[in-house]
C-alpha cells in the first residue's frame, strides 16, 4: 500500500546482539583472539603477503615501499621491521617465493622487481607491461618461473634467473587483480 509522507510508520526495535555465552563455539574461539602488535604506515596499504618459510615475515605494500614486518615472540610490542624503498613509482603488489628467499614487488610504472629478502637488494626487474603491474606470483613447482599481471590485461611469464620474457597472454580485457601460484 502507498503511504503519504506524513503517515505514521511504526518502527520495531533492533535485535539485541548475542552475549558471549550465546555465541557458537567457533564464534567464541575467534572472540578470544587479541592484537599482539601494531605497525603504522604513512600511506594506505594496498597489498600484503605472508612469507611461507620461517621467520614468516609479512610484506606490506604502502606508497613507494614494501615494509617487512616480523613480530618478536619474546616481546610482541617490540617487532623487528625493515623496508625496501627502491621504487620510482608506487608499489602495487607483492608475492613471496615458497622458500622465502626472494619476493616480487610490482610497480605502477609497469615493472616488477625481484628482491632478495635477506639483503633487500633488487636483483633484477621484469620490464614489459604497458601499465601498472597489479599482481604477481612465483610458480610453486618451478622456483625459476614467475608471472605478472597488469592493468594492461596481459599475463606475462618470466624466467627469474635471466629476466627473459617467456610468454605473453592476453588474459583479460580489463585490469588483472589476482594471481595465484600453481
Amino acid at each position: 500500500q502507498h503511504r503519504a509522507m506524513g503517515d505514521f510508520v511504526e518502527l520495531r526495535p533492533l535485535p539485541e546482539p548475542l552475549r558471549a555465552a550465546q555465541l557458537t563455539p567457533e564464534a567464541q574461539h575467534y572472540k578470544g583472539f587479541r592484537t599482539l602488535w601494531k605497525q603504522k604506515e604513512s600511506s594506505r596499504v594496498v597489498n600484503v603477503a605472508f612469507c611461507p618459510a620461517k621467520p614468516h615475515r609479512l610484506a606490506v605494500v604502502s606508497g613507494t615501499k614494501v615494509g617487512l614486518w616480523q613480530p618478536n615472540k619474546a616481546n610482541a610490542a617490540d617487532s623487528a621491521s625493515s623496508s625496501v624503498s627502491k621504487f620510482k613509482d608506487l608499489a602495487q603488489c607483492v608475492a613471496w617465493r615458497g622458500d622465502g628467499k626472494l619476493f616480487l614487488a610490482g610497480e605502477a610504472g609497469g615493472t616488477c622487481a625481484v628482491i632478495e629478502a635477506e639483503t633487500k637488494k633488487v636483483l633484477r626487474r621484469f620490464r614489459g607491461h604497458g601499465d601498472a603491474v597489479t599482481c604477481c606470483a612465483f610458480a610453486s613447482a618451478d622456483k625459476s618461473r614467475a608471472a605478472t599481471g597488469g592493468r594492461d590485461g596481459k599475463l606475462r611469464i618470466w624466467d627469474v634467473a635471466t629476466s627473459d620474457l617467456l610468454h605473453t597472454i592476453d588474459a583479460h580485457t580489463d585490469c588483472m587483480k589476482v594471481l595465484a601460484a600453481g
